[in-house]
């Protein structure tokens, strides 16, 4: 009787304990997960800046080869349509994340343009594209890319550590992807 009397007790307190506890968790991982995504933010505009610059370039390129027939046809419709979304989120204040992911799009569907470009008959002896095209591809990646990549590591580093991926789900600090310009 003693014994369950005892678990009776303290059954009820190691439970308050734990949500205390896990409370506590919560509340002081809110300012780090906080800092680490206003980081990733800053970061992100700086680089959605240069991006901007960088998708102009792309959009020339692309123009210059749009009325190309053939298959090539397939890659610049679907580039026009990334540049138009691309436009098109900044203006809807849309999240980092489908930011980040419209700027990989691009960045893939580039690097697909300039491939074909280089392989398609139809475009030989037309310099007027190639060089538009050659601007695109010679662009370097924006010095601001490494500087994103590195603030979405250590977001994601505090948002994944043990304790706190529990307080980042509760919170709504979801998963943020890396610029992506491999290839580039």
């Amino acid at each position: 009787m003693h014994v369950l009397r005892l678990l009776r007790i303290f059954v009820p307190l190691l439970v308050v304990a734990a949500l205390v506890a896990g409370a506590i968790v919560v509340l002081t991982s809110r300012n780090d997960l906080r800092d680490s995504r206003t980081h990733v933010d800053t970061a992100w505009s700086r680089l959605r800046t240069d991006l901007d610059a960088r998708y102009v370039t792309l959009a020339a390129a692309n123009g210059a080869v749009s009325a190309t027939p053939g298959p090539l046809r397939e890659i610049t419709g679907a580039l026009g349509r990334e540049l138009s979304d691309w436009a098109g989120l900044e203006r809807q204040h849309a999240s980092v994340t489908a930011e980040v992911n419209a700027a990989n799009a691009l960045e893939s569907l580039g690097r697909r343009l300039i491939a074909a470009s280089g392989q398609a008959p139809r475009l030989v002896g037309n310099t007027a594209a190639f060089t538009k095209l050659h601007a695109y591809a010679a662009s370097k990646v924006p010095a601001s890319a490494s500087a994103f990549d590195a603030a979405v590591d250590s977001y994601e580093r505090e948002r994944n550590r043990p304790a706190r991926s529990v307080a980042a789900h509760l919170l709504g600090y979801r998963s943020i992807p890396s610029y992506d310009a491999s290839g580039a």
